[in-house]
């Protein structure tokens, strides 16, 4: 799928978006290409690239790593693209490594959170923060608010993301005198498949009554998890999750009236950030679509327009010179505030800790 617009040939730049736009993930992957489709067009019509027009090269990965792989194959050796946005998960982005080192293409990750992998790879950026930087303050604030003491832990070992947040997450609740863990529960579904039936797990920390649930996994295990446990009877427990959106919420409450409610995240954005340039992308894209952004259209929509201030910083647009421009960026004002890159392409900004209320987020820290 292509999208272009009415700009001649010679001033298109074609840049690749690998997103899940079927599959387990149809959802988030629809409302980041909102989210990217809005910022292209802002900055086509701001006239940012001068004559030059940017264009997109789409490709549906279906959810899978396998299909992320494709993806990434087609759009570096047919569409010889120069950069790449996306694809969703860890586990796809390390999975598209290889590849993106093997033919110097940049590749712009807008979800992707697990630990270290921008620093294999010299061409891999991410705007997102990892979990290094989500967790340890997330846990010092939901501590502060819930006071717990003995915490339950549960993760879909099955994917990058997932592991990567519970690891971290283990290291600092171990860390902490006053922390104990009470029962560490773990569960395998791979990228694109449905979830298993979590009784045993869950009733495992039922029985170890815990203050709070730690878990680590997708949207779909998000749901899994948080629906079964309800099921179970598990409904005055509060859960914390990194990177846990409203969207999650809405569907959970949907399935099992307020069982979502309470639910603490570390994350990167909110729909009612005070930041100056995510009020106006809000007004923009509810004027558009008729509804409020969720946390995968903002982070899609910071994502290009990261890429587009590098764009218009560049010598060119080969793929060394986008590079170089992205490693350049420092202190650059976006909708979750002053945005920089650290030395392995990783992004730097302030952190959130927000808890579920009524549907929508509110802000602890």
């Amino acid at each position: 799928m292509a999208a272009c617009d009415s700009a001649s040939d010679d001033n298109l730049l074609n840049i690749g978006l690998v997103l899940p736009l079927s599959g387990t993930l149809e959802d988030v992957g629809s409302e980041m290409m909102k989210g990217v489709e809005l910022a292209r067009d802002e900055i086509n019509d701001s006239g940012q690239l001068g004559d030059t027009k940017l264009a997109l090269i789409t490709e549906d990965n279906n959810s899978t790593t396998d299909g992320s792989a494709t993806a990434y194959n087609k759009l570096i050796n047919e569409d010889l693209v120069p950069a790449i946005v996306g694809p969703y998960t860890s586990s796809s982005t390390s999975r598209v490594l290889s590849a993106v080192d093997g033919a110097g293409v940049v590749a712009f990750g807008p979800t992707s959170a697990a630990s270290g992998l921008a620093a294999k790879s010299n061409w891999l950026f991410r705007s997102t923060l990892t979990v290094d930087q989500l967790v340890p303050s997330g846990i010092r604030v939901s501590k502060d608010h819930l006071n717990y003491r003995r915490v339950a832990t549960i993760v879909n070992d099955a994917d990058t993301f997932s592991v990567s947040s519970q690891r971290r997450i283990a290291e600092v609740l171990s860390a902490d005198p006053d922390i104990t863990i009470v029962s560490a529960q773990s569960y395998s579904r791979p990228p694109g498949t449905t979830i298993e039936d979590l009784t045993p797990q869950l009733t495992d920390i039922m029985n170890a009554s815990p203050d709070a649930i730690f878990f680590s996994g997708l949207p779909e295990d998000r749901f899994g998890v948080i629906t079964q446990a309800h099921a179970l009877g598990i409904t005055d427990t509060p859960y914390i999750s990194t990177l846990f959106a409203i969207a999650d919420a809405k569907r959970i409450n949907a399935a099992a009236a307020g069982a979502a409610e309470g639910v603490i995240t570390f994350h990167v954005w909110i729909a009612n950030s005070d930041v100056a340039l995510s009020k106006t992308f809000v007004s923009s894209f509810t004027a558009r679509h008729g509804a409020a952004p969720n946390g995968f259209a903002a982070r899609g929509y910071a994502a290009m327009h990261i890429l587009g201030e590098a764009l218009a910083d560049a010598e060119d647009y080969q793929a060394a010179s986008i590079q170089s421009a992205l490693s350049e960026t420092r202190g650059l004002a976006t909708i979750f505030g002053p945005f920089s890159f650290d030395e392995n392409g990783d992004a730097v900004y302030d952190p959130i800790v927000a808890q579920v209320q009524n549907n929508e987020f509110t802000i602890l820290n």
